[in-house]
């Protein structure tokens, strides 16, 4: 399965929110290389939203499959103060909360037909790449 990541950004989330969504890039990638689901996605697409409160109701979050590119494309909230205020390890922490909370959010798509043993695998290799970036 292939991984992407890219962000909706204020500028007050700085470098930062590059840095720490790289660094779970390179590592998901690398879990997620062998893997394939039963739904027959193969591919994830995360994308971050990093926006004050006055701009957040401009950036919904978004689920939805691409079938014809068998593409899964989740777009997660990510509290914006709390990542500015926290160091390089939390705000990656943060980014894998999004993460998980997409995994979530992909059991809504009815197109996707995500197996809960699907959702396992996802969230398995949130918590893999956790293990590895958090310790």
């Amino acid at each position: 399965m292939d991984f992407n990541t890219s962000s909706e950004q204020h500028v007050l989330a700085g470098n930062a929110a590059q840095i720490a969504r790289k660094k779970v890039k390179d590592i998901l990638v690398e879990i997620l290389r062998d893997v394939s689901l039963e739904c027959g996605a193969e591919a994830w697409t995360f994308i971050s939203i990093l926006m004050p409160d006055e701009r957040i109701g401009d950036y919904p979050e978004v689920r939805r499959y691409h079938k014809a590119r068998k593409v899964i494309e989740v777009r997660v909230q990510v509290p914006i103060y709390e990542f500015k205020d926290s160091n390089a390890l939390q705000q990656v922490s943060l980014i894998l909360d999004a993460l998980s909370r997409s995994v979530e959010m992909m059991k809504e798509i009815k197109s996707l037909k995500l197996t809960e043993n699907d959702a396992l695998v996802l969230k398995g290799a949130v918590e893999k790449a956790r293990a590895k970036l958090i310790s």
